[in-house]
């Protein structure tokens, strides 16, 4: 979100390292192309934190074999080399139509598009190259686009309360228990008072 606008951080409230994300030397703002490299397995605790629901399966531990339908299948999410991309995407119209074939980019004016008239931002996000259905973040910030493509403003606002609802403190500090998996309806990625939120 730091680089979605252009920001420093300068203290830190969660596992941010604020002594490399205070100066733009460390961490560059304005830039093209950013590429941040971790464990693979990260790629979750991001769709978790964005609460993008489209892969918010309620857990069984006793189904068997599971739903082959279901959209939470971690081999499928995090494979070996799983890369989850976060584009800005321009536009000259506010509402663009979706587009239903894959296009390949070589020129910069190809398929019409022009830089000076791509006034309207939009967030798109591609996880293993598929593309994420971003009207699923909570909250209906993003509309019910079919495109994947989620206005810029909207997406940036469906993340403002995105600590909060991390309770990390109490999360990552607290002394509690959890409650067997199979006692509560849902998880969020998130505890309240030592037990799933189930929001």
């Amino acid at each position: 979100m730091a680089r979605l606008t252009n920001q420093l951080i300068t203290s830190s409230n969660s596992s941010v390292n604020s002594t490399i994300t205070n100066n733009t030397r460390d961490f560059p703002l304005g830039q093209k192309l950013y590429a941040d490299f971790s464990h693979d397995d990260i790629i979750i605790s991001v769709l978790t934190a964005a609460s993008i629901d489209y892969f918010r399966d309620p857990p069984s531990l006793t189904e068997y074999p599971p739903n082959p339908d279901r959209h939470f299948i971690l081999s499928h999410l995090t494979p070996f080399a799983a890369r989850l991309v976060t584009e800005v995407i321009g536009c000259g119209a506010e509402n663009p139509n979706p587009q239903s074939t894959a296009r390949t980019y070589y020129t910069p004016t190809q398929y019409g598009y022009n830089p000076q008239n791509a006034t309207h931002k939009f967030i798109r996000m591609r996880l293993n190259n598929g593309i994420i259905p971003l009207s699923s973040v909570r909250g209906g910030h993003c509309g019910n686009r079919t495109d994947g493509l989620c206005p810029f403003n909207a997406f940036v606002e469906s993340q403002a309360n995105a600590y909060n609802l991390s309770n990390y403190d109490y999360v990552c500090f607290a002394n509690y228990t959890v409650d067997y998996p199979s006692n509560v309806p849902d998880y969020d990625g998130t505890l309240f008072n030592g037990t799933s939120s189930g929001k």
